[in-house]
């Protein structure tokens, strides 16, 4: 079976095929679009991995609006899963059919690879900057900046797992998504794109976003990858955090 985490985790932090071969997962499970995976208030005990699809944490407010708080990739967990069971104070909902599988995070991280350990460590860094990232742009940039911004998060994320180049990547969301994503109105994400497309930063053709100039539209959108830490990207690869762990002793 293929498994994007385990070319996430090559990537990012060097691991090799044979250090991932030997993760244990359970029996995928598959979600429609629009159907809850996890559901606010939950108890849990394990996390889950997105196999395929696209799905989001998201919170609803009490008049019925929904906040989209994190989108979640093939090779993204749901949920950081702690030692112990956690009681969720989100949702996670599939907008795109998803397959996902129950993963023992917990059992990972107390492996005898410490390689592997510090690998899912990084992960979650990983996830952490993404919402730092989001809070700066939603808080500071201007509408069109801030929905560039989040298409280059989008291309970068799915070509780290194979499902993007440099000029292409299929995204199939619809425009309440992205607003719900972005604290804006369908209206204005669709004034957003509009005027996007018309600079000649992106086209959109079949839930396919097509870039003319990657470098462009990161340079519009005002994008520094270095947050997602790709490349090795100034965060401390698995190698070096267990080199760091090993002197501390």
């Amino acid at each position: 079976m293929h498994n994007p985490l385990t070319l996430k985790l090559e990537r990012l932090c060097g691991l090799e095929a044979a250090e991932c071969a030997g993760l244990s997962f359970g029996e995928p499970s598959f979600a429609d679009a629009h159907e809850d995976i996890l559901a606010d208030g939950q108890v849990v005990s394990h996390a889950k991995l997105i196999l395929s699809g696209i799905a989001c944490h998201y919170k609803l407010m009490r008049d019925g609006r929904r906040a989209i708080t994190a989108f979640l990739l093939p090779g993204d967990f749901t949920n950081h899963q702690m030692p112990e069971r956690q009681r969720l104070n989100f949702a996670v909902g599939a907008l795109t059919p998803c397959r996902v599988v129950d993963v023992p995070l917990a059992t990972w991280r107390n492996a005898a690879n410490s390689r592997l350990s510090h690998a899912l460590f990084l992960s979650m860094m990983i996830d952490i900057a993404i919402q730092r990232a989001w809070l700066a742009n939603i808080s500071q940039q201007p509408a069109d900046k801030r929905v560039a911004h989040l298409l280059c998060e989008f291309r970068h994320r799915l070509a780290l797992v194979g499902l993007a180049d440099g000029s292409s990547f299929r995204l199939p969301l619809i425009q309440q998504d992205l607003a719900d994503a972005q604290g804006l109105s369908v209206v204005h994400v669709n004034r957003v794109l509009q005027h996007i497309k018309e600079v000649g930063l992106i086209r959109i053709r079949d839930r396919t976003v097509l870039i003319g100039d990657l470098s462009r539209l990161e340079a519009f959108a005002e994008f520094d990858p270095s947050y997602l830490h790709l490349e090795g990207g100034g965060l401390l690869s698995a190698n070096a955090l267990c080199e760091t762990a090993e002197r501390a002793k």
